[in-house]
């Protein structure tokens, strides 16, 4: 069984988006396992290819690419997961089932074989867990949770990546709004990793959503690097599609911490392109730069910051 951790900086262009991705875009049904008629799957296909080939031109750009991750699904992605394997660039995919309340895995029984057929470099899973949340719920995920660590770290294959999410579930985390994300969440956040390390889920990287201040931040580190075992776990923070100051922002707190290694900023980054080169597929060359510019520009504002 491997060490739990990944201490190297870590640059992830997340593109993995399923159900929200074919309803913002393509304005499909979103939803687990989408049936996407073939001429959809292919528009989809491009449009993914547009955000890899901006990847592709930021490496070119300077950004080094031993510090490069490249998250996408393997339902729209799997040609560039092929060609980036080929080129080098560590790849990750996602294991959770699109848009479910409850972690589950997207492939069932199969999702084993799913992971053995792509070989990848890292695996995620994004999981909504609040302390609060019932008993049931939390139990049941879980579950699957230490079913998908254990599997991870003895085989020794692939990193664990763990994107958490605690959305307000009371009413009071509710009605503060905007105070329950600057102020409750990063509280809340530290209790949800004790509970599922406690569990016996252990990621290699924990991918969590920015925080306003480096003491929260400190915070956050000190619970994911929780025991002597875990001293060389990574975190790395998540953009949630905000926009490009509130995620910079969110770099410039995080960097200096030493246990942040990186970030995982996707739709930040690539959105209005995708959207543009989908309206107006001549803007193509103008998408792909415009993407490979915002990515580069997360990395020098982190390694600036760090």
């Amino acid at each position: 069984m491997k060490a739990i951790g990944y201490a190297q900086n870590l640059f992830v262009q997340p593109f993995d988006h399923r159900g929200s991705f074919t309803k913002k875009f393509f304005n499909l049904a979103a939803g687990p396992r989408v049936s996407v008629e073939h001429d959809d799957r292919s528009a989809i296909g491009r449009a993914k290819s547009v955000i890899y080939r901006g990847l592709l031109k930021a490496i070119e750009m300077g950004v080094p690419q031993e510090s490069v991750g490249l998250l996408v699904d393997s339902e729209f992605g799997s040609p560039i997961l092929q060609d980036a394997k080929a080129k080098g660039i560590p790849t990750a995919v996602c294991v959770e089932k699109s848009g479910q309340a409850v972690f589950d895995f997207e492939y069932g029984s199969g999702w084993q074989d799913h992971l053995r057929f792509y070989k990848p470099d890292i695996v995620k899973c994004l999981v909504r867990h609040h302390p609060q949340d019932s008993l049931e719920n939390k139990l049941a995920q879980m579950v699957r949770l230490k079913m998908l660590s254990d599997f991870l770290h003895a085989s020794d294959d692939a990193y664990f990546m763990f994107e958490l999410l605690v959305p307000a579930l009371t009413d009071d985390e509710k009605s503060a709004g905007e105070a329950y994300d600057k102020e409750q969440r990063p509280h809340r956040m530290v209790e949800a990793i004790h509970e599922l390390q406690d569990f016996g889920i252990e990621p290699d990287i924990w991918k969590i959503e920015g925080v306003e201040t480096r003491e929260q931040a400190e915070r956050i580190a000190e619970a994911t690097r929780r025991g002597d075992h875990r001293r060389d776990v990574g975190n790395i923070v998540l953009g949630r599609g905000s926009d490009a100051e509130q995620v910079h922002h969110w770099l410039r707190v995080a960097a200096p911490v030493p246990a942040f290694i990186g970030f995982a900023v996707g739709r930040t980054n690539f959105a209005e392109a995708v959207k543009g080169f989908i309206a107006d597929p001549s803007t193509e060359g103008a998408a792909i730069d415009a993407i490979a510019r915002n990515y580069k520009s997360c990395v020098d504002t982190w390694l600036e910051a760090q």
